[in-house]
């Protein structure tokens, strides 16, 4: 089994049809062979969603989504997500959509799981979705990573708070969330706060997502993590401190 069907529902975020699909063989050097889940609009392919908004169904208000464009191809403007819709959410949803992907029963998610390292929303927030699909996940699960740009993490425990700067960073830390934070230097982190994300190239690479498995929220007693901009987001970042970008 290549992957399978998590969930599929009503988004929280706005109601439209989504599904959580569950790939278990990963490439991606960064964090290792996890279980990774991608949250997808069922009607709508991902490109197609990016430009004409409607990836608000898994993304929600997400900055890094970028602006709907009048093109007939491609995705948003200004998108600076650091997902490559071509790479992972694409052939994924095209999958899905021939019906390559089982439904797990709960039997088959335990079996698949356990043991295993899980990365929630490898592409989309996990917000969009209820928490109970991904307690029913990581319960047989060895560990987890999990981000949310949601206004209000809904499962601080289990979800890193996304922040974008250092204002939304310090309101989540007085909440008692551990965010994850993008900057343009190493010499932005807060000392005492935050730790440098060890599979980062500023790190040396020494880790990966799965071994490392220090952004799964407050759940862990560990600083905040940061992570210095790349590929979109040094662009995004760039723009940010010169008042380009919201």
């Amino acid at each position: 089994m290549a992957g399978f069907i998590l969930w599929e529902g009503a988004s929280l975020y706005d109601g439209k049809p989504i599904v959580v699909i569950a790939t278990l063989d990963s490439r991606n050097a960064k964090t290792g062979s996890m279980i990774q889940t991608w949250i997808l609009a069922q009607d709508v392919n991902p490109i197609e969603a990016s430009r004409t908004g409607q990836d608000s169904s898994i993304c929600g208000n997400c900055p890094h989504m970028g602006r709907p464009s009048d093109r007939e191809t491609g995705w948003a403007k200004e998108r600076s997500c650091y997902v490559n819709l071509l790479h992972g959410p694409l052939g994924i949803w095209k999958s899905y959509r021939k019906g390559n992907y089982p439904k797990a029963t709960p039997a088959q998610l335990e079996a698949l799981a356990t043991d295993r390292y899980t990365r929630l929303g490898s592409y989309g927030d996990p917000a969009a979705v209820p928490v109970s699909v991904w307690q029913a996940l990581v319960r047989h699960s060895k560990g987890w990573t999990a981000y949310t740009h949601a206004s209000k993490n809904p499962l601080p425990n289990m979800l890193m708070t996304s922040a974008d700067s250092l204002v939304q960073a310090e309101s989540a830390w007085e909440r008692g969330e551990r965010t994850f934070r993008v900057v343009s230097s190493v010499q932005e982190l807060v000392k005492g706060k935050e730790s440098l994300c060890p599979a980062s190239k500023e790190a040396g690479q020494r880790s990966t997502c799965e071994s490392c498995r220090l952004c799964n929220g407050a759940l862990s007693k560990a600083k905040s993590i940061a992570i210095v901009a790349h590929g979109n987001g040094k662009k995004h970042i760039n723009q940010s401190k010169q008042g380009v970008v919201a």
